[in-house]
């Protein structure tokens, strides 16, 4: 059976608005001679950083569309006050922790037990794949390739998990996977010849994965009804193979038809069974059934699938927009080649410089400049309250070490994007300050402390620190009252230590 056919999915497929999967498992991405292997265990971890990366690097004016799914999921409804997150140290932290529950829990267990097959070079190409796609269509393509990591499982048939293989056979124990219907009724058997068959004490036939308390069964694997046999999707269950079907009608596996269609004709019949794929058309399932035109931006529709651009937003389809990056152009380098001035006499907020005079055009996707240097000679600023330093706003935030200042006038709305790192593995806390000398903190929140919309730092972990990513939007409204053009001095800190190092800042302000 091929869950991709059935109500179910076609009513979740009307509910998508962006970015579409296509190819088979064969498209899966080449690993490099060079790449690190990735190994099960640490998988969530790793896919966490290189999503997060790709997310923050391309998308993160429109993190709603990505973790929509994972807000949806009700696995995972703990994490909903979390999504999206604020910034890419908290993307890790909580994808890894999603992750690790669906869709990738079940498999990496599975391996350990030793009952799937771990495909390392592949998903160490999937990861590859993310850390290397530019912003646009190969961004979306690597988050949302269902054959990697992408949310939504695969179809079945010829598309699967491609870093994952399942061999169990008829009479060897089995178990779901909650990773799609597909995952869950075939569990972790052979899907091209086996489906696990679940026992319920008291109740003949195979039974559905999990019991009314959501808990998973155990089953063994039973041999797929072949084409032309009896198949049913209900208790007592039989499945065909992954991607044949079971007709609704006759109850009876059939191979998918795969027929080309053209606009105008009838794409599904009133069972629900597909009679051939539309070709640049989709399919109206709950309308007239047969192909219709794509539609043009502006026009209602109900899912992505129905736009011409691949995305529905509010019910309209829209220009593609989705991990685009930001959309204003770099400026010109200062002096194009080389890197930008080295200035050792700002460490304090009056003899700041604007940070676009000192800048030249930046080397990274999603960030127009770039700024390069040493720390200052002292440490002037901290925002931990007990510091007796200014900003004095936090108490968890402590920057021991030096650092340096750039000013920066923001317009009311304005969207102000920074990503800091410093040479020699050492932690990098990005803030802002919002009076000189005062060196006040800028409460957007009104939260009266400062958090994670207006301080990051960098995660450190055994291979040493992360980059720091902050992104702050300048309210047009404070406090009920209209806010006006104003000057704002970033504040480059290091987290721990006193001895000077070097440092790396892009950012990119969109108005």
């Amino acid at each position: 059976m091929k869950p991709a056919r059935s109500i179910l999915f076609t009513a979740a497929l009307a509910a998508c608005s962006s970015a579409k999967s296509t190819g088979t498992a064969s498209d899966a991405p080449v690993v490099t001679p060079d790449a690190a292997p990735a190994s099960a265990a640490d998988l969530p971890k790793r896919v966490a950083a290189s999503v997060c990366g790709a997310l923050f690097r391309c998308c993160d004016d429109d993190l709603e569309t990505y973790f929509g799914p994972y807000a949806a999921n009700e696995l995972l409804t703990a994490f909903k006050p979390r999504l999206p997150p604020a910034d890419e140290p908290s993307c890790r932290v909580v994808l890894e922790e999603m992750l690790d529950i669906v869709p990738m829990g079940d498999w990496v267990r599975a391996v350990g037990q030793g009952t799937v097959t771990y495909e390392a070079s592949v998903a160490t190409g999937c990861l590859a794949a993310l850390d290397g796609a530019a912003c646009g269509q190969p961004a979306r393509d690597a988050l949302w390739d269902s054959k990697c990591f992408g949310f939504a499982p695969p179809v079945g048939g010829t598309e699967q998990r491609a870093w994952v293989t399942r061999l169990r056979g008829a009479g060897e124990a089995c178990g779901p996977i909650r990773d799609g219907i597909g995952a869950a009724f075939y569990g972790t058997c052979d899907p091209r010849t086996s489906f696990c068959c679940y026992a319920e004490p008291g109740r003949t036939g195979c039974q559905y994965p999990f019991d009314a308390q959501n808990h998973p069964r155990t089953g063994t694997c039973a041999p797929v009804a072949p084409e032309g046999s009896t198949c049913a999707s209900t208790v007592p269950v039989k499945l065909c193979a992954s991607g044949s079907d079971c007709d609704a009608d006759t109850l009876t596996c059939t191979s998918p038809i795969e027929t080309p269609l053209a606009a105008g004709q009838t794409c599904i019949d009133d069972g629900f069974r597909t009679l051939g794929t539309c070709q640049t058309s989709f399919c109206d399932l709950f309308g007239s059934k047969r192909c219709e035109p794509l539609r043009t931006e502006g026009v209602a529709c109900t899912g992505g699938y129905e736009c011409g651009s691949g995305l529905c937003r509010e019910r309209v389809c829209r220009p593609m927009d989705v991990c685009t990056g930001m959309a204003t152009p770099p400026p010109p380098p200062i002096d194009a080649g080389t890197d930008a001035p080295i200035v050792t006499s700002t460490e304090t907020c009056a003899a700041a410089p604007e940070l676009a005079s000192v800048s030249v055009a930046s080397p990274l996707a999603g960030y127009a400049s770039r700024v390069t240097g040493t720390l200052g000679a002292v440490n002037d600023y901290n925002p931990k309250t007990t510091a007796g330093l200014p900003p004095s706003c936090s108490v968890v935030y402590d920057a021991r070490g030096k650092d340096i200042v750039y000013a920066i006038t923001l317009q009311p709305g304005d969207r102000l994007k920074l990503r800091g790192e410093l040479a020699g593995g050492k932690q990098v806390g990005l803030y802002l300050l919002d009076t000189c000398p005062g060196g006040s903190w800028p409460d957007f929140d009104g939260s009266g402390a400062c958090g994670s919309n207006e301080y990051a730092a960098g995660f450190c972990g055994a291979l040493g620190c992360d980059p720091a990513t902050l992104t702050i939007t300048y309210p047009t409204m404070i406090g009920g009252q209209p806010t006006q053009p104003a000057m704002f001095w970033v504040v480059v800190d290091e987290m721990g230590g006193d001895t000077a190092t070097g440092f790396t800042v892009d950012w990119q302000l969109a108005h």
